[in-house]
């Protein structure tokens, strides 16, 4: 048997050092149903929650705007001064996973007024995980944002997550989270 034979040993994982940058570690969230939901680079408990008249104590999560497009026709259009290395970089990423937007907004009676809000639910098991509110409900919409409203009505760049819709999958893992999950199809 020559050398060339020989089952060679497979490649190392990479090193835990390699990951341990603060860009580099990825929070991943699931529903009750252990669907995967949310993948995220900031972990939901550094997130601000809705301050009352709001009971439900939502975790607001702030969306990236979509990426840009790289292909060369929409190249064109841009301004070619401005390049990637001029954007600003954001630290925080995050991706909506197997989540279902309601087609109809639903209305909260609240205190202080109305609250128009699309639900989130999770494509599984369809349990509702969070909502986006109504684009016309944001004091600080300028003029642009308003347009957009009109032609779409909800804020796209918002989610807003109800504490205990979703459990990390280090809680997943351990059967944190979990304790309620076997009595939700009993009666």
């Amino acid at each position: 048997m020559d050398s060339d034979s020989r089952p060679q040993p497979s490649p190392s994982p990479p090193s835990s050092s390699s990951l341990s940058s603060p860009t580099a570690h990825l929070h991943t969230y699931h529903c009750i149903c252990t669907s995967l939901i949310l993948a995220s680079t900031t972990p939901l408990t550094a997130l601000s929650v809705r301050a009352s008249p709001s009971l439900d104590k939502a975790s607001i999560l702030p969306l990236p705007p979509p990426p840009r497009s790289s292909s060369p026709s929409d190249s064109d259009d841009e301004d070619p001064s401005f390049s990637s290395q001029k954007r600003p970089r954001s630290t925080h990423y995050v991706l909506l996973l197997s989540t279902l937007l309601d087609r109809k907004p639903i209305i909260v009676r609240r205190t202080d007024g109305f609250e128009k809000r699309w639900l989130q639910r999770c494509g599984r098991c369809r349990v509702v995980i969070g909502y986006q509110l109504d684009a016309s409900q944001y004091a600080d919409a300028g003029e642009d944002e308003q347009e957009e409203a009109r032609r779409d009505g909800k804020r796209e760049d918002m989610v807003y997550l109800l504490p205990g819709g979703l459990v990390s999958t280090e809680d997943m893992r351990a059967g944190r989270g979990m304790e309620g999950v076997e009595a939700l199809g009993q009666r």
